[in-house]
């Protein structure tokens, strides 16, 4: 028995997502080398020496490219994230603190940030549906995986309503931090992104009310 088969990954998927990141790795290098208006699906498939058809078959786009990148490091941030949540003391410290770590990184790359929330606002990846995707959402997407973690902890913790799904609480937030996100990266002058989310995040924990309640 082979040890592909052992750990649960054929040879032929092992060599398809290894294909898969070396062309995430040349598309990156040559949006960094040349820029990315500049750079073509073509240059992308000849530098990486796979057909073009080959290259479609794994990226529609080479927005798509950037996406897949962008979600590598989300992941990677969301595991920095998860280290710290057990040591804040409740859900508005979690959100800021994981909120924080990824906008840090939007911060100094907000080119490539553009870039990638167009692709995704263009492709519905925030459009609602309750069905749609939800789960894909948990398991891919670091920054989205680590506010669901967040929420369920609310939850059990009494500080968040659980008479509403978790999913739709996480959609919610991540379709408000979204927005303020790309209307920062229109005129990254016009607010402090970091003030603009802790806003949110109060907002989103405490309402609009001129009241005082708090979270139940």
């Amino acid at each position: 028995m082979e040890i592909d088969s052992i750990s649960g990954e054929g040879r032929m998927e092992r060599k398809k997502r290894e294909l898969r990141q070396k062309i995430i790795n040349i598309a990156m290098k040559l949006f960094e080398q040349q820029g990315f208006s500049n750079t073509t699906m073509e240059q992308i498939a000849e530098e990486a020496d796979v057909a073009r058809k080959t290259l479609y078959n794994y990226f529609p786009v080479k927005e798509a490219i950037a996406d897949e990148y962008v979600k590598g490091i989300s992941n990677h941030l969301a595991q920095e994230a998860l280290a710290k949540l057990q040591n804040l003391p409740d859900t508005r410290s979690r959100l800021l603190s994981a909120l924080n770590n990824a906008y840090g990184w939007v911060e100094i790359n907000p080119e490539l940030t553009g870039i990638v929330l167009g692709y995704r606002f263009k492709t519905s990846y925030y459009s609602y549906d309750k069905n749609q995707g939800s789960e894909n959402d948990f398991q891919e997407r670091g920054t989205y995986r680590i506010i669901a973690e967040i929420i369920r902890q609310g939850q059990e913790a009494g500080e968040i309503r659980s008479d509403v799904q978790l999913k739709l609480l996480v959609r919610y937030i991540d379709l408000l931090r979204g927005t303020i996100v790309w209307e920062w990266l229109q005129d990254t002058s016009s607010f402090e992104l970091r003030e603009e989310i802790s806003r949110m995040v109060d907002i989103v924990l405490n309402g609009i009310s001129a009241g005082k309640s708090k979270v139940k």
